[in-house]
């Protein structure tokens, strides 16, 4: 992965140590160390000898339970094994709470790039190399909107009945849990969303949190999908939310002060492909209108908002002190600012 761990080698405890050797079918010693990026449940990096797998387990301080459910990401990953998805393989998953560190859920380490704000140095900087990373993410989001989600065991995953009826009431309804300032535009877009709201569309997997930090690419020179990481958010649902969240954050277009201007900021450099141009690419390859476009944006800008207020509440009450949080004091506003520019309720940017 071109995640990389971020200080040496730690041996992980006993107990642990005997049930991986029993799981994995593979000698140890094991190390187990922290990578790079991700905002919600941990990724760290085992290794014995020469294998490498990634693990992945819910933070010390979780907001939501479902949110951070091992066994749901890990059932997704299962039932993706038997499609053309890129994703990476399960391995083994543990909830036994007499195993240090459960519940866990261990997969294949996937070789490539997952990118924000700059190429990696194997790929060629200009327009043509931005093209083909945003035509790779549509790619690999296509080829996930068009799983046969019912026939590969995920028929009772989510409730895909009303989901989108549903979106305002629930993200509504979870911000109230913590919220602990006024946010502009959030109560106003939330009864422009249910005005607007677009009939409800053909399920699909929806990955919940698509953009380029959770897609892996390959490391070249030929640009293609490699996995897409990061499942923990993941349902059965309107899959053009994960549409309308990747073109929110793409492209030229967006304020000269971005809500979160790490994620995609590769996207923001001259020769970019349009949101138009990435649609189309999309439509083509999974059969999925796109009418309404800028209401999925609107929605994802705006859901965003309602879930990362959360660990800024936690941030503002000595919970989570990262960089990462400390920012969302003013990228939440600003998600939100650009969600009314989506709906027409303030300057577009």
């Amino acid at each position: 992965m071109s995640e990389t761990a971020v200080r040496p080698p730690t041996p992980v405890p006993p107990e642990l140590a005997d049930w991986l050797q029993d799981a994995l079918g593979v000698d140890g010693p094991f190390s187990l160390d922290p990578l790079t990026g991700g905002n919600s449940n941990e990724t760290l990096l085992l290794r014995a000898g020469d294998r490498r797998w990634v693990v992945r387990r819910p933070p010390a301080e979780a907001i939501s339970k479902s949110a951070h459910d091992m066994g749901r990401e890990h059932r997704v990953l299962v039932a993706l094994a038997q499609t053309d998805v890129p994703a990476p393989a399960p391995v083994v998953a543990c909830a036994d709470p007499d195993v240090p560190g459960a519940p866990f859920m261990v997969m294949e380490a996937i070789d490539g790039h997952a990118i924000a704000d700059a190429l990696p140095a194997s790929y060629p900087p200009g327009p043509d190399t931005l093209r083909a990373v945003g035509f790779a993410a549509m790619d690999a989001l296509a080829a996930l909107h068009r799983a046969p989600w019912e026939s590969i065991g995920l028929a009772d995953f989510g409730r895909p009945a009303g989901f989108l009826g549903r979106q305002v009431g629930r993200w509504s309804g979870q911000l109230q849990r913590y919220r602990h300032r006024e946010l502009p535009w959030f109560d106003e877009l939330g009864a422009w969303l249910e005005e607007h709201r677009p009939p409800d569309g053909e399920p699909g997997i929806l990955h919940g949190d698509f953009h380029l930090d959770n897609l892996m690419l390959t490391p070249g020179p030929e640009i293609a999908p490699a996995a897409i990481i990061d499942w923990e958010m993941a349902t059965i649902g309107d899959p053009l939310l994960d549409l309308g969240l990747f073109l929110g954050f793409w492209g030229t277009d967006r304020p000269a002060e971005p809500a979160m201007p790490h994620v995609q900021g590769v996207s923001r450099a001259p020769g970019s492909p349009s949101r138009a141009e990435l649609a189309a690419r999309y439509a083509e390859g999974c059969g999925r209108s796109v009418e309404h476009l800028d209401w999925y944006m609107t929605l994802a800008f705006w859901k965003l908002a309602a879930i990362v207020e959360g660990a800024y509440a936690q941030h503002v009450q000595g919970l989570l002190d990262t960089p990462y949080a400390a920012r969302l004091e003013h990228d939440v506003p600003l998600l939100l600012a650009e969600a009314a520019g989506f709906a027409g309720l303030a300057p577009r940017p």
